[in-house]
């Protein structure tokens, strides 16, 4: 089984097996970095940024690091799920042949398992390399420990652990398909996706007003109550996407008269799961970033030169790019993989007289569609929760809304890098021979 297995993995592609690793090996690093600002003791021997240095702030710095783990997921569950028909093929030739649906559940655990395996102990190395260019002397912002680092054991549970989310995100993306020797099928169509996610929009909101009326407790259990808070809003966020790609589909299809809107929003409202979860990561940016935004009058000022506060904010900046382009990276691939799946389709509008540059405004309407909604919402709930307080001059109610204008830009930016990436797919599957019956 081992041996079939391997082969389906080298069929799948040597680009799919290097993504996959590539992503656990992200999260893979970025949790050792969280186990070693973890193995702190509270007075540092070491010269480190004042995020990490101090204990109070230790945790929070920490939480956000873990949190970075959040679209490198979601990129893996697109890596999972690129190249699903002719992955689709290979499994119902296996039940053909004569495997039961338990082997080929297992073949198709292996299938994820081992390029996840390999890229959690990669991760590893990706840990090394951000403890030479954020740890030491040479080091402008020192972030990650040297003098401590993750134990055997720890880096152990690490890779396991990681493996184990690399084997479970595979196995939810397939959770539908029903591999019979006729071919594939799903199981009951799923009904239009439900906003669920706003009731841990609720339950973080309620924790924050409870915790204003009541007594205060020690520091630790307050940092515990907002980091809880913050991961509720955040997840409640993300798993609102499919739900705002649904609606904007439907409220678009019905409004527009443009042929290529017409399509992406179709597209949209028949697969809002898909591809809202692609653009799931951009909520909690925004979220996150809508949030900053709200303070930083208390840094342009010019009376406040803190330096902390400037480098604090500079760093936050930073990490939202990096998750930002790790998005980048989840669109390319959704949009890659919803390519290969309509590439007959595609085909027959090229033959009908589509140009390439009219089929990449439809993949551009159709991220378009799936993520500046959520964007949108994230970054305003993130400055309206956070801004409310602090609103004392016009400075503190204009740069919130500079704040969700740039979200809103960088993320149209994010959009037409996806498109171009996918540029030389969109010729391929205009091709003549893609409208042959496989």
């Amino acid at each position: 089984m081992i041996g079939v297995s391997l082969a389906l993995i080298r069929a799948g592609g040597w680009p799919r097996m290097v993504l996959l690793a590539t992503c656990t090996a992200v999260v893979s690093g970025l949790l050792l970095v969280v186990v070693a600002i973890l193995r702190l003791p509270a007075e540092p021997t070491e010269s480190l940024f004042a995020l990490v240095y101090e204990p109070g702030l230790r945790g929070g710095t920490a939480f956000g690091t873990a949190m970075l783990c959040v679209p490198a997921l979601l990129l893996l569950h697109q890596a999972v799920r690129l190249g699903t028909a002719a992955r689709e093929r290979r499994l119902a030739s296996l039940r053909l042949a004569g495997a039961t649906p338990g082997d080929v559940r297992a073949i198709g655990a292996i299938e994820v398992t081992v390029p996840a395996f390999v890229g959690s102990v990669a991760g590893i190395g990706v840990y090394g390399l951000l403890r030479v260019l954020f740890g030491g002397s040479a080091a402008y912002v020192r972030l990650v420990p040297t003098t401590v680092a993750p134990s055997g054991w720890q880096v152990g549970l690490v890779v396991l652990g990681v493996t184990g989310l690399g084997l479970a995100v595979g196995l939810f993306a397939s959770r539908r398909m029903v591999v019979t020797p006729l071919g594939v099928t799903r199981r009951q169509a799923p009904p239009p996706p439900r906003p669920w996610g706003a009731l841990l929009m609720l339950a973080a909101l309620g924790g924050a007003v409870l915790s204003t009326f009541t007594t205060r407790m020690s520091r630790q259990v307050d940092q515990l109550i907002i980091l809880a808070m913050v991961t509720l809003a955040v997840l409640g966020i993300v798993s609102l996407a499919p739900w705002f790609a649904y609606r904007a589909g439907r409220f678009v299809l019905g409004r527009t008269a443009s042929p290529t809107t017409t399509l992406a929003a179709g597209r949209v409202v028949a697969e809002p799961r898909a591809v809202g979860r692609a653009a799931a990561a951009v909520g909690g940016i925004a979220l996150v970033a809508g949030g900053a935004g709200a303070h930083l009058d208390d840094v342009v000022r010019p009376a406040d030169s803190d330096t902390f506060f400037r480098v604090s904010y500079l760093l936050v900046a930073l990490l939202l790019l990096t998750a930002l382009l790790l998005v980048v990276g989840t669109l390319v691939v959704h949009s890659v993989e919803s390519l290969l799946d309509r590439k007959r389709s595609i085909a027959a509008l090229a033959a009908l007289g589509t140009s390439p540059r009219e089929l990449e405004r439809v993949q551009f309407a159709e991220i378009a569609l799936a993520s500046m909604p959520v964007a949108a919402a994230g970054a305003l709930i993130g400055s309206v929760a956070m801004g409310v307080p602090t609103l004392t001059s016009p400075l503190s109610i204009a740069l919130p809304l500079v704040t969700i204008a740039v979200v809103l830009g960088l993320l149209w930016l994010a959009a037409e890098l996806a498109v171009r990436a996918t540029r030389p797919w969109v010729r391929r599957a205009t091709a003549v021979d893609n409208l042959r019956t496989p």
